[in-house]
């Protein structure tokens, strides 16, 4: 991923390291790794895609530096070597094209403008073998800087994707919609939150890690005082005539999560048709229901309060100066309750979904839309995939386009979901 650091990098730094600043050979590098993966969803009918990345140098170049790319089919034997893949075969022609495909680093810069390689025909029935992996080796060479050993040959390698690819880290990071206005998540009486994580681990300094929704409100949590940290909670609160706030949840050993495990967990609110007696809550671990009951407290007399409904249409901020809570995900509270794992295809229906459907076919871990109108439910109101591979923003795929914004970049991690 263009994320990590790439071998070619750490291999500059040790160079530099080796050598007085003023004195060392620059080098041209790339921003990506020597060996990159474009993942073809099939299931989608993906035809074209395009990989883009920059080549770079340590210090400013005294004068424009062209670096050009060419086909190298002979590496497809070091590859080979390198990777242990006897199998991958070579990339055929008609899917992709170098003409055209250059870089510049101007002068005084020390980087190139995005430089990007197309594939093309990648669709089953274009010739394409998707039991089998295909790679493009292509040669680096630049006019007037050398080319840095290890990255002299970079590889593509053309695959089926997964289901899920990519999933972000939340850890020390957060994300919120700007819901001030978007009244389908107003007042819910009936809805569903979907995700799939994995937690890292239980111990932050609160042992709370949060999921995703409002503090003192509705909330999905790992964790809580009193409670094995690796265990989930529905914690939730209801108000009586007088604002005033009492507070319930519900929890079973049995959702104790494993670290480094993914699960897909879903709840269900269903307010149903009786106001009286609170909504009905389901709590899903891989398609399991855990836990099932009704959202009311009891306040110090005695007397049930009841929560119908939840407004997540709150406006967001930093919930200082008294403002109210907001959305979340993966944060509540503050920065010591923020989720220490991975996160990916999260998800908010206005409507609570049936076991039968949780448990469809590919749902823990993909959405399809319509295939006639090419579009998502309108009871689909949030559907964030995480499958961004890049900056602080994460795609809202529903068709209101709420996206996601993190406190900070996310830390992406290639994934392959689900696990073969």
């Amino acid at each position: 991923m263009k994320n990590r650091i790439s071998i070619a990098l750490l291999s500059l730094l040790s160079l530099v390291a080796c050598n007085d600043d003023e004195n060392f050979e620059n080098k041209v590098y790339i921003d990506c790794d020597i060996r990159n993966e474009v993942r073809v969803a099939v299931d989608e009918h993906v035809k074209n895609m395009d990989f883009t990345f920059k080549v770079c140098v340590a210090r400013p170049v005294t004068k424009d530096l062209d670096v050009s790319f060419a086909v190298a089919p002979e590496m497809l034997a070091t590859y080979k070597e390198m990777y242990g893949d006897d199998a991958v075969l070579l990339l055929p022609e008609a899917h992709y094209s170098l003409d055209g495909v250059s870089a510049e680093i101007q002068q005084g810069r020390v980087e190139s403008k995005d430089i990007v390689v197309p594939f093309k025909n990648l669709d089953e029935g274009q010739g394409l073998d998707y039991t089998k992996k295909y790679v493009l080796p292509v040669n680096i060479n630049s006019d007037g800087v050398d080319v840095l050993s290890s990255v002299k040959t970079v590889y593509f390698v053309i695959m089926k994707a997964a289901l899920v690819n990519v999933a972000a880290d939340m850890y020390e990071n957060r994300a919120w919609p700007v819901w001030d206005n978007f009244t389908e998540v107003q007042d819910m009486e009936h809805f569903t939150m979907e995700a799939l994580i994995n937690p890292r681990g239980f111990t932050n300094k609160s042992y709370i890690n949060t999921i995703m929704g409002i503090e003192d409100d509705f909330l999905i949590r790992v964790g809580d005082a009193g409670l094995a940290t690796n265990q989930i909670q529905i914690a939730f609160a209801c108000q009586d005539a007088d604002k005033k706030t009492y507070r319930n949840h519900f929890t079973d050993p049995t959702m104790q999560l494993k670290a480094d495990t993914w699960y897909h967990i879903a709840l269900t609110f269903d307010g149903g048709e009786d106001k009286t007696d609170g909504a009905d809550i389901k709590f899903y671990i891989n398609g399991k229901l855990k836990i099932q009951g009704k959202s009311t407290a009891t306040d110090a007399d005695g007397n049930v309060m009841v929560k119908n409904k939840v407004n997540f249409m709150v406006e967001h901020s930093e919930e200082d100066n008294n403002k109210p809570r907001c959305f979340w995900l993966g944060y509540s509270y503050d920065k010591d309750r923020s989720f220490n794992g991975l996160m990916a295809e999260v998800r908010m229906w206005s409507r609570a979904l049936s076991e039968e459907e949780i448990n469809a076919p590919s749902h823990f871990y993909k959405l399809y839309p319509d295939e006639a109108t090419g579009r998502f439910p309108e009871d689909l109101v949030a559907y964030w995939k995480f499958d961004d591979a890049k900056g602080k923003t994460v795609k809202d795929w529903s068709i209101y386009g709420n996206d996601l914004t993190g406190n900070q970049n996310f830390v992406w991690y290639p994934v392959s979901l689900p696990i073969e």
